[in-house]
């Protein structure tokens, strides 16, 4: 039960990031970093926005 809370969470909060790329969290090293090895922005919005959704997905279906 506490699986789906946590996914779901989750799931929002991937696609709150991918989607409005707050500062913050846009800006930290770890992002810096996925930049280069994605080579630009589009490559990490996209794959941020991937985890958000199946993470959303399996929260609804689990």
């Amino acid at each position: 039960m506490w699986w789906n809370i946590l996914l779901i969470v989750y799931g929002v909060f991937c696609l709150y990031v991918g989607l409005l790329k707050p500062p913050f969290i846009w800006n930290s090293m770890k992002f810096q970093i996925m930049k280069k090895i994605f080579k630009g922005d589009l490559g990490v919005q996209l794959l941020v926005l991937v985890f958000g959704i199946t993470a959303l997905l399996l929260g609804i279906l689990l």
